[in-house]
């Protein structure tokens, strides 16, 4: 007997968009159980008073009051809490979007027919602006295979859109240390799956992607902004960041790497000292993003050092 899916949901000061999140979580038209756990992170504003006045009306959503402790923490502890449970796959969920009605069902009816394994499933999303009007793009689309070498350096399965199955959960839970050293939860566990089982990628969008002002991604708001977006990420260190995690990725997952993402990962790591190393590493590296452009960024950014630990 299938125990069924659990949507994970962290929730914080999400006031103004959590209501739609949760109504388009629960009118999911699928052959499935589903329960919904959200944990609240310490929200200051009325998010955790709306999460309970849901949980009164609806027996399949679990709220968890909690400390702030993160995005990345929170989600872990729902992981968590929710594998013990005995669920059979697991939907994250931000709190800020909309769902289409058939995401859990075609996600699911995909992974079960690799279920013997770890698998991943993500989709694109279709991206809209605060009022869930289409902006007429999408996130970004699969244009090569998603393989270690993509996925140590770059987020091609956003979290919102992930669906994992329990084998994956069980090695992401097993083998995971600390998450203090994960910056991106959404990049570790599409790491993850690259390495231990299957990635599915679905170009079916199933998510309405809202951007609005809290919203640091500047998907569909042309070339200027995407420019100015990604200089600012190089402000906050985000290159530097990846790298760290994929350093301790590397550490976590060392005997599920092949002997040639092994080489791969010394290389990256053991280029870093000089320019004339990054040079030749960039030169040579197999590390790839989707778009060719965007591979030559990485190599560029890579030389002038913003990938160094």
């Amino acid at each position: 007997m299938t125990r069924g899916i659990a949507v994970l949901l962290s929730s914080y000061n999400g006031e103004n968009f959590i209501v739609q999140q949760l109504q388009s979580i629960l009118s999911q038209k699928t052959d499935y159980p589903f329960t919904i756990f959200v944990r609240d992170d310490g929200s200051k504003d009325s998010t955790l008073h709306i999460l309970n006045e849901f949980k009164v009306h609806h027996k399949n959503i679990v709220v968890i009051a909690g400390k702030n402790k993160g995005y990345v923490a929170s989600f872990f502890e729902l992981l968590k809490i929710s594998y013990s449970q005995g669920y059979d796959w697991f939907a994250f969920s931000d709190q800020d979007d909309y769902w289409l009605p058939n995401k859990l069902q075609d996600a699911v009816k995909k992974i079960k027919k690799y279920d013997y394994e770890p698998v991943l499933y993500g989709s694109k999303s279709l991206i809209t602006d605060d009022k869930l009007i289409s902006t007429g793009k999408t996130t970004q689309i699969k244009k090569r295979n998603i393989k270690f070498y993509n996925t140590a350096i770059q987020n091609i399965l956003p979290g919102h859109g992930q669906v994992i199955n329990k084998k994956l959960a069980e090695v992401i839970l097993k083998y995971t240390g600390s998450t203090k050293l994960i910056y991106s939860q959404d990049l570790w566990i599409s790491t993850v799956a690259s390495v231990t089982g299957k990635v599915i990628f679905d170009d079916q969008p199933h998510t309405l992607y809202r951007m609005h002002s809290n919203n640091q991604l500047g998907y569909g708001k042309g070339k200027i902004q995407w420019i100015t977006d990604h200089i600012n990420r190089l402000k906050q260190q985000e290159s530097n960041k990846i790298a760290k995690q994929l350093k301790y990725f590397v550490k976590c997952y060392f005997s599920f790497l092949s002997l040639e993402e092994k080489k791969e990962m010394k290389r990256f790591f053991n280029s870093q000292h000089t320019i004339m190393n990054r040079i030749i590493y960039a030169t040579h590296t197999r590390l790839y993003r989707q778009k060719q452009s965007e591979t030559q960024i990485f190599k560029l950014l890579y030389i002038l050092g913003f990938y160094n630990l």
